[in-house]
């Protein structure tokens, strides 16, 4: 399957999104992408999908997103998807989406797919709209500790969750499909009946789901092609944290200062444990992420390499440009010219 679309919005790192509208049809909005592009402040912000969505969440436990909807402009979202469980259904449309380099492209007209991505550290989220796309499609997002705490062995699931940007392709049973359906079809609860009716649902699709993870012999053999990208992953939760922090942070100022009064150390004690657990510096971990964030930006027409050097915290293009050869082996301008060719 292969999606075209004239990708050329100029996006800010972690798009601002709010939703308006009634309990079934509402509007997504990007208010930071007319911030950016809007000299009139007054004018309507970016209408970006249109439907009956869902947005439902339990305190401390699962987070209901998706539903029947139809994306209205060609844009690429980038936000920051925090530690947690993510498991994705797609019934119908097509859905390309991503987290840091780990990229999916579904089409539920030819298959509908489900996959689960474990993620141990926030990471950057990437997913792209197509103008009339309609999509129907069911994420559920669970936070790690809820998991962990809810673990009493050492078995196929506990292992997969332990892994950063472990995947694992959901068979979709005919129970998994009836589930998924009807929870679209209870998205908008407006009664404690209705609730509890949308979370029972919730959960037994959560089991089916921890039930293939468990049994699927497969998934050591998933893990095994991720252990050696994240042997680094196993941080403490000092680190875990701040990486959660400069995350979140990348378009703000971050000094080794800054960070280490964030995590109560030392500035020492803080390029020790960064150190030591990654093998890189800290300030080198953040010039590395934020060359990553321009890199799928170059990659996908969103933005020049003035701009992306000026996101990336570089003055000077020149500058940017040597650092961008020296990580990726190639100048910031080849990936516009492939973007241009797409």
């Amino acid at each position: 399957m292969k999606c075209k679309g004239t990708l050329k919005q100029t996006l800010l790192k972690g798009t601002l999104i709010r939703t308006i509208g009634g309990l079934k049809q509402k509007t997504i909005f990007s208010d930071s992408h007319s911030n950016a592009n809007n000299t009139d402040k007054n004018k309507p912000s970016l209408a970006l999908i249109e439907g009956d969505l869902i947005s439902y969440q339990v305190d401390n436990s699962f987070i209901l997103y998706g539903g029947k909807t139809k994306e209205l402009v060609d844009f690429q979202v980038l936000t920051t998807a925090k530690k947690s469980l993510c498991i994705t259904i797609l019934l119908a449309g097509k859905l390309d989406f991503g987290y840091d380099d780990l990229n999916f492209l579904y089409d539920g007209e030819e298959q509908q797919r489900g996959v689960v991505v474990s993620l141990t550290r926030a990471v950057s989220f990437r997913r792209t709209l197509y103008k009339g796309n309609e999509v129907a499609k069911l994420n559920i997002i669970l936070p790690h500790q809820w998991i962990e705490d809810r673990i009493r062995c050492n078995d196929n699931f506990s292992q997969f969750i332990s892994q950063h940007l472990a995947n694992f392709e959901l068979k979709l049973t005919t129970q998994i499909l009836a589930l998924t359906t009807d929870i679209i079809k209870s998205s908008a609860p407006s009664t404690v009946i209705e609730q509890m009716n949308l979370e029972s649902l919730t959960q037994q699709l959560l089991i089916q789901v921890f039930m293939q993870l468990n049994d699927a012999t497969s998934v050591i053999n998933q893990l095994e092609s991720t252990r050696l990208v994240n042997e680094s992953t196993e941080y403490d939760p000092v680190l875990n944290t701040l990486m959660s922090y400069i995350e979140a942070n990348l378009s703000l100022e971050l000094s080794v200062s800054h960070l280490a009064k964030f995590s109560a150390m030392s500035v020492s004690s803080l390029q020790h444990k960064f150190k030591s657990s990654l093998g890189i510096s800290v300030l080198s971990y953040i010039r590395r992420r934020r060359l990553n964030i321009a890199k799928k930006q170059l990659e996908a027409g969103l933005i020049t390499i003035s701009e992306a050097a000026y996101n990336a915290g570089y003055r000077h293009p020149s500058n940017f440009t040597s650092a961008f050869k020296k990580v990726f082996g190639i100048p910031p301008q080849d990936l516009i010219l492939k973007a241009d060719q797409v």
